[in-house]
């Protein structure tokens, strides 16, 4: 029973192959990739511009935090210089606050510069791929254009072939005809020999009659006889 399931399954995935094959369509098929590589590399761009964006607002978030930081250093270098020291420390506070902000953000924007060249390389990548799918691509319509005109071509010449043979064919029909109306004139003209013949015959035949009943005519009269009580008609052929 397993050997018999197995073939029965081997026979469905054998057809189901079959199947697949027979509606696969190579051009078709071929631009599906092209399609798959364009929207990756679609979403490889967005992913970059995401990564760009932040990035660049970390960027500014440190560089404002470190004018920040700037400024409230030198305006507790003003307060001091006033003898304000509780107010400068105050702003000394501040600024060291901005530079640890600062400094946590090194980490956060070499990461986001980081993901940046990886999109960009992963962009990079996607383009030349798709540039060479689209290459191949290329190639397999050309292929298919010229297997589909050879194809019709062939279809041409079978139809051509089929018209010659159809051609001939009639030819033959014709010779036939031909030779049956030859035939039908033989025919006709040894019916109308034959006629002749029978008409000759039947006069030759009548001819002779005549000439018999002229000669017995004549012998009478030669005995001194009168005339026979019966004459002998004669039909003659129409």
């Amino acid at each position: 029973m397993a050997t018999l399931l197995s073939r029965i399954r081997g026979l469905v995935v054998a057809r189901a192959h079959h199947a697949v094959d027979q509606a696969e369509n190579p051009q078709l098929m071929s631009h599906q990739p092209v399609r798959d590589l364009t929207t990756e590399l679609a979403n490889a761009n967005r992913g970059l511009v995401a990564a760009m964006g932040a990035e660049r607002q970390l960027r500014c978030s440190r560089e404002r935090m470190a004018q920040e930081a700037a400024d409230w250093e030198r305006s507790a270098e003003t307060l001091l210089r006033k003898n304000e020291e509780g107010l400068a420390r105050e702003a000394l506070e501040r600024a060291v606050a901005l530079r640890q902000g600062v400094a946590a953000l090194a980490e956060p924007l070499q990461r986001a510069a980081g993901a940046v060249e990886r999109l960009r390389g992963q962009v990079g990548r996607l383009r030349s791929e798709l540039g060479r799918v689209r290459q191949r691509v290329a190639v397999i319509d050309v292929h298919q254009a010229a297997a589909l005109a050879l194809r019709r071509a062939g279809q041409a010449d079978d139809a051509h072939t089929r018209a010659l043979d159809r051609a001939q064919e009639l030819e033959r029909y014709e010779r036939s005809a031909e030779s049956a109306d030859c035939e039908a004139e033989a025919a006709g003209e040894l019916l109308d020999e034959q006629d002749r013949l029978e008409r000759g015959v039947a006069r030759l035949s009548a001819d002779a009659a005549v000439d018999e009943a002229l000669a017995a005519l004549r012998r009478r009269i030669a005995a001194g006889q009168g005339p026979a009580t019966e004459v002998t008609t004669v039909e003659q052929p129409s």
